[in-house]
């Protein structure tokens, strides 16, 4: 089974996928998929938006490639047209390598290909305050910001139409003894809605 989980920024995705691995699943985090893909397509990367995006030792600055990118909704599709490609192949490698209990961890989920190929996703949603704070104490960063990385991602939102029928919206903003019950209730949903598609694919057939 491949479970898709996914959330906007400062959600609470990451304590969710914690709480999956717990529950036995294997996370694929896509963040980390990304860093690597990013590391191989630097020589791009450099090119479209300048040296100032390498640290003295020449690795990746990834504060800075997203101070830039998140400001700039073209320049982000030009830097997402050079990674994600190489992060995709990363991907699919990972999820052949999982075994039966994936679960694929990415903020952009829905605008992957590996979206297809999910049997449920889970989408954690938390308040506004919630998140800025979140931010603040995660990131460093300022309310402005912050505010505009969320702004970025409103497109995600759309595009998560196109898998409403296998998607479960996830509450996070209660106790954690709260978000685990919500958990447990997300994947019994998640089960049945595999269950349901199983059972359309064989009438169809």
């Amino acid at each position: 089974m491949i479970l898709g989980l996914t959330g906007g920024y400062c959600s609470g995705k990451s304590t969710v996928a914690a709480r999956l691995r717990d529950r036995g699943w294997v996370i694929i985090d896509v963040d980390v998929l990304g860093h690597r893909a990013l590391e191989h397509s630097m020589r791009s990367v450099e090119l479209l938006l300048g040296a100032a995006v390498r640290k003295a030792d020449g690795s990746p600055d990834r504060r800075a490639i997203g101070a830039r990118v998140f400001a700039d909704t073209a320049l982000l599709a030009r830097y997402e047209a050079i990674v994600h490609p190489a992060m995709n192949l990363l991907l699919e490698a990972a999820i052949q390598e999982s075994g039966s209990r994936a679960c694929i961890d990415a903020a952009i989920l829905y605008r992957l290909p590996a979206a297809a190929a999910c049997d449920g996703i889970i989408e954690v949603r938390s308040p506004l305050l919630a998140r800025i704070r979140r931010g603040m104490a995660r990131d460093g960063l300022g309310p402005c910001a912050i505010l505009r990385r969320i702004l970025a991602q409103r497109p995600l939102g759309a595009a998560g139409r196109c898998w409403a029928g296998k998607t479960v919206r996830l509450g996070n903003h209660g106790s954690p003894e709260s978000l685990d019950r919500a958990i447990d209730q997300a994947l019994i949903r998640i089960d049945a809605i595999r269950a349901l598609n199983r059972q359309i694919a064989s009438t169809d057939t």
